[in-house]
């Protein structure tokens, strides 16, 4: 059995470098040439079929949110995808088949990435730049919010299938493609392929360079109103800068690549940099594009809610309300304390039970009311007056923190 690569550093690269993964989180590939019928067994040894499955987990792309921030694109990089290499996934389908079913009980970790920033003007000699001040950045993870009664060895609310015949997906090579004869609107009536027979096409297939992706995805999931609430829980902490609230997913999906020597090179970093430097991407990565034949066409679906005929929607767990309510006070708690890292929800529930908030950052407590307010009116009236000083009055002069200066 071959042994997988792990890459716990493809996420730190540069964002605007390319990459010779050629493994975009989108694929753009066409489809296989229609298969009539199962293929035969691909294991030539009648001993090893027998063996018992001993599938090696993926190694976690999930990175360290409290040590290590990088920003692409204005929105934060997270570890999306998980590299495996195994040589008997090559040619036995019912192994690979028994792998991804086990692969699809480990849930996706949907996070909430919460930051505040703010422009600073800072003066270098006659000219002035402008820099990005991070006053705040939250991390929460809901993974435990997809398992049944919170228990994270429960499964049965994951539901795992295989792409319909009218999707534009990868089915086998490096262009998106809807089955043969089907269209957007119009469908012939044959049954979708199930996964074990997409098993044996992605077997069969003579091609040396091969990827069978496992996309793990949450669904039933209301973004927008818990970002709706979640940018005025922050307002209300007089924060004035601009906020990004995005939700990422990590391990959402799981690359198996076919084992052999070009692939194992293409999962290394410095081997990617040695390409990078000396520019041999422009040859090697239009090869790697096209020669790579790329099947996605399985999806774990970890339902956040699901919605019944009727309309009725029933949650794994809690709604986004009930998430909402329970955890406010420790992100505003968290906000005020200018936080940088993951927040664990018993990190959260520890600061909800602190006697009071911190004071808004840039304000004096001394524990005496009448100093207290008259230091709070100078420190509005210094703001008013910086505002008036750059000919920004409206809107300048407002009470708060986290502004452009």
């Amino acid at each position: 059995m071959g042994r997988p690569t792990r890459d716990t550093e493809a996420f730190r690269d540069e964002p605007d470098s390319m990459s010779l993964h050629t493994t975009p989180d989108d694929f753009n590939y066409d489809d296989a040439p229609e298969i009539s019928g199962l293929p035969p067994s691909y294991v030539d040894d009648a001993a090893t079929a027998r063996l018992p499955p001993r599938h090696l987990p993926p190694p976690s792309s999930r990175i360290d949110h409290n040590n290590w921030f990088q920003l692409s694109g204005n929105k934060p990089v997270v570890g999306e995808v998980q590299n495996l290499m195994d040589a008997r996934y090559d040619s036995d389908p019912i192994y690979l088949e028994e792998g991804i079913k086990t692969m699809a009980k480990v849930a996706p970790t949907p996070l909430i990435y919460i930051i505040g920033s703010h422009q600073e003007t800072v003066r270098k000699g006659d000219k002035k730049e402008k820099n990005t001040v991070v006053d705040f950045r939250i991390v929460l993870n809901l993974e435990r919010y997809l398992r049944n009664n919170y228990d994270m060895q429960d499964t049965t609310w994951m539901g795992l299938r295989t792409v319909e015949n009218g999707e534009k997906v990868l089915r086998g090579s490096f262009m998106k493609s809807r089955a043969p004869g089907f269209t957007k609107d119009l469908e012939v009536g044959v049954p979708k392929p199930q996964l074990n027979e997409w098993c044996h096409r992605y077997c069969a297939s003579p091609s040396l360079l091969r990827i069978f992706r496992l996309e793990r995805v949450v669904t039933g999931f209301d973004e927008t109103l818990l970002k709706n609430r979640l940018e005025g829980l922050i307002r209300s902490a007089n924060y004035r800068g601009h906020i990004s609230i995005t939700f990422p997913v990590e391990n959402r999906a799981v690359d198996i690549y076919t084992s052999n020597r070009i692939n194992q090179w293409r999962l290394k970093n410095w081997v990617c940099w040695i390409f990078y430097l000396t520019f041999l991407w422009i040859f090697t990565w239009p090869y790697l594009f096209f020669a790579t034949k790329r099947y996605a066409v399985v999806k774990a679906e970890w339902p956040f809610s699901r919605t019944d005929a009727t309309g009725r929607k029933t949650y794994t767990t809690v709604s986004e309300e009930q998430w909402f309510e329970r955890w406010n006070i420790g992100i505003r708690r968290l906000v005020l304390d200018r936080y940088q890292g993951e927040a664990a929800d018993e990190y959260l529930a520890g600061v909800i039970d602190r006697p009071e908030d911190p004071p808004m950052p840039g304000s004096i407590r001394t524990g005496h009311v009448g100093v207290d307010n008259a230091v709070g009116s100078l420190q509005q009236g210094l703001a008013i007056a910086k505002s008036i000083y750059r000919g920004n009055l409206l809107g300048g002069g407002q009470a708060g923190w986290g502004g452009d200066c």
